[in-house]
């Protein structure tokens, strides 16, 4: 039988707030409310003199997620896109607009440091773009330290340069670069996936299938041009149908790899080190919300399918892990006592993952 609707008043909305750890006050739950972040509450009648106010079935649930994202962002509309894709009452109007909105401003961004980059070099933006693209990708390539893109597969200095060259044009220019089959098996060590050719779970086959090089055709529907345009294109009907899409790449595929990272204890196992950190990165949800619509339109539309499909079971696996966390120390010890040494290592890695939290998804405690 379903749970009966609560009857949910300001102090109800506070009180789990601060149950969660966070402290609103009644100025910024309003805020959120003229942000559209928060549902609106409806008089419902008075109390004497005192109108009472009824807020909606989940809108606490929705205020402690508002907040858990927050920490990690504050752009209203990052956090409209966020909460819709969880499935929260945002109207559809308001995501469509905030979602044109974030991809407006990268685009924007990226027209920036192009015009910046071909001012400090004295080339001309637009007739010598590719000059202007290769001089930023060596600067990005090289650079070090807490921002600098991650290095997990060495790669000479000279091919990463041209890696990351093609990977802006092919992302954030929507080009499709004229890219040799050895230079796309090099994008995908730039970018750490190469272990998935030959790394495998298990019985399974390698994901990373074909050649490198198809990777330039993705530019029809992941580059940040077309991921605007298929916002700006989509149907209700379509955006409906990216959600849970977009919902299970940004909050389940992150677990997957942490999960397996866990299992065989290698940060970067099958190549999926890179998606680990994935779902902390607010931002990225928009983008792949763009990214599922525009998938919807490619030729590439049913890998994300049977990927997103691939997904389903993982919360209810997760779930089936952490019944260990309720095992004692001596059951779980007799349990594993007739498993190898390797078993008894993988156990104790998920136990550990568990308790981290590295297993729940969405965001995580910011540092």
């Amino acid at each position: 039988m379903a749970a009966e609707p609560r009857a949910l008043q300001r102090d109800d909305l506070l009180r789990a707030a601060n149950s969660a750890g966070f402290s609103v006050s009644g100025r910024l739950l309003e805020e959120f409310r003229q942000d559209g972040l928060v549902p609106r509450p409806a008089r419902v009648s008075n109390d004497g003199r005192r109108p009472v106010w009824i807020y909606p079935d989940g809108s606490d649930r929705q205020l402690v997620r508002l907040l858990c994202w927050r920490k990690h962002t504050k752009d209203v509309d990052v956090l409209r896109v966020l909460l819709w894709m969880e499935c929260f009452p945002v109207a559809l109007d308001v995501v469509r607009a905030s979602a044109t909105a974030v991809l407006d401003g990268l685009l924007r961004a990226v027209e920036r440091d192009l015009r910046a980059e071909a001012s400090r070099q004295g080339l001309d933006a637009v007739a010598e773009q590719d000059a202007v693209v290769s001089s930023i990708a060596a600067t990005v390539a090289a650079k070090r330290g807490k921002n600098a893109l991650p290095r997990p597969i060495r790669v000479p200095a000279d091919q990463r340069a041209t890696a990351v060259a093609h990977l802006l044009q092919i992302f954030a220019l929507g080009e499709e670069p004229d890219v040799t089959e050895e230079e796309a098996e090099t994008i995908e060590k730039v970018l750490g996936v190469s272990p998935g050719r030959r790394q495998r779970v298990e019985d399974a086959g390698p994901w990373l299938t074909g050649p490198a090089s198809a990777l330039v055709g993705a530019t029809d529907f992941l580059s940040l041009p077309r991921m605007a345009e298929a916002i700006a294109d989509a149907t209700d009907s379509e955006w409906a149908a990216a959600r849970p899409v977009a919902a299970a790449l940004f909050l389940q595929l992150p677990v997957v790899a942490r999960a397996l990272a866990a299992t065989y204890g290698k940060e970067n196992f099958a190549g999926m080190g890179g998606l680990t950190a994935l779902d902390g990165e607010p931002l990225m949800g928009v983008v792949l919300v763009a990214f599922a619509l525009g998938a919807r339109r490619s030729d590439w539309f049913g890998n994300v399918e049977a990927l997103h499909y691939s997904l389903a079971p993982w919360p209810t696996l997760v779930g089936e892990m952490e019944q260990v966390l309720d095992m004692s120390q001596p059951e779980l010890d007799h349990n594993l006592a007739v498993h190898g040494a390797e078993m008894r290592d993988r156990t104790h890695r998920i136990i550990k993952a568990l308790l981290d939290g590295d297993l729940n998804p969405g965001p995580g405690p910011t540092q």
